[in-house]
């Protein structure tokens, strides 16, 4: 009986430690919360005039950079019918840094895989950016989000990823990620001292 009791027990054990390494462990870690504290989030807003005249010079240069097959839009699906969308500035409280966010739109027929359903197809990466007299110096962050049939649905993960989850882990490594974009500290972090010496 005591033989059989101990077989049991220890299948009980083993069961729920691989349940648990398998169910709930990694949610745990995925749970996570990154979020930007109210009193850190940044509260900049560049007059309207501004940030349009931002926008347009943006997407000049990433015309520029995709017709050049540079950065973010090295793939040769990328091609001068390839639709630039700004689709978020975020600005230091001085208004001579920035964060972008941007999607491209093409059509399916571009894609290595067709998606004979949609005639579109979105792709999104994010920039970081400084102001340097009347140009903007970018460099490419290597973040990309591809092939999403939704427009709004790509947008609204991309700015999830860079308002609640940019934070690295493990944060004592010199290219990592210690706020989010939208954390007040984010523009004077140990990455913009980097990106300012590669510009």
């Amino acid at each position: 009986m005591k033989k059989i009791l101990l077989i049991l027990i220890s299948v009980f054990v083993l069961w729920a430690t691989y349940y648990y390494f398998t169910h709930i462990y990694g949610w745990i870690e995925f749970r996570r919360n990154t979020d930007t504290p109210g009193r850190f989030l940044n509260k900049t807003v560049a007059k309207k005039e501004d940030y349009r005249k931002d926008s347009l010079q943006l997407a000049a240069t990433f015309k520029e950079l995709l017709l050049q097959h540079k950065g973010f839009f090295y793939s040769k699906e990328y091609f001068e019918g390839t639709e630039i969308i700004i689709d978020t500035i975020l600005y230091s409280p001085d208004l001579n840094k920035l964060a972008i966010l941007v999607l491209t739109k093409n059509p399916t027929s571009r894609q290595l895989r067709p998606n004979k359903d949609k005639v579109w197809y979105y792709d999104g990466t994010s920039y970081l950016g400084v102001r340097q007299s009347n140009t903007i110096r970018l460099r490419w962050l290597r973040s990309s989000y591809s092939n999403s049939s939704d427009q709004q649905e790509l947008s609204d993960y991309i700015r999830q990823e860079h308002f609640r989850h940019f934070v690295s882990k493990d944060t004592t490594d010199e290219y990592s990620h210690k706020y989010n974009f939208n954390d007040v500290r984010f523009w004077t972090g140990s990455e913009w001292q980097l990106i300012e010496e590669d510009l």
